[in-house]
């Protein structure tokens, strides 16, 4: 016999990719009271398609680059087959998306002897533009999320 399991919940998140986990991040910000949940077919932190990111994130950081050129990059690289406006939204919040990682959140990416970021070439792009933590780029996000998601007690369905 089948025994079903029922959980309350105010916000149900479906993954624990980077996505999901930083949608239950910003709800619990939002929303301190709610009770939010991370439900994940495996184990949270252990599963999903960003713990395999090896190469890094791509975001235009350099002076010398651009939201525009990386946008550029992106349909040659979906050879123009990409829908414009999300490839916009995805190279314009890459750059809010990758301090807010680091600074709010916690994850460590290599660093130049100056300080700044370190990016590397990677993916067609024709700007350096990758930001990683040598090849374990994904385990570190994932890790972190993790971390911090546990820490405001957000619960899981694993």
């Amino acid at each position: 016999m089948t025994r079903i399991r029922h959980h309350t919940t105010d916000i149900l998140v479906l993954g624990s990719g980077g996505a999901g986990l930083l949608g239950a991040l910003h709800a619990k910000a939002g929303a301190p009271d709610l009770k939010v949940t991370v439900a994940v077919k495996g184990l949270l932190g252990k599963s999903g398609c960003t713990r395999m990111v090896q190469g890094g994130y791509n975001v235009a950081l350099a002076a010398a680059d651009s939201a525009e050129r990386h946008f550029m990059d992106t349909l040659d690289g979906g050879k123009w087959l990409n829908d414009q406006d999300l490839a916009w939204t995805l190279v314009t919040v890459a750059q809010q998306r990758i301090r807010e990682l680091e600074n709010r959140w916690g994850c460590f990416f290599d660093r130049n002897p100056d300080g700044t970021i370190h990016q590397k070439a990677f993916a067609g792009q024709t700007f350096d533009r990758t930001v990683h933590k040598g090849d374990l780029t994904g385990i570190e996000i994932i890790n972190r999320l993790a971390e911090q998601s546990w820490a405001r007690g957000i619960e899981r369905l694993e």
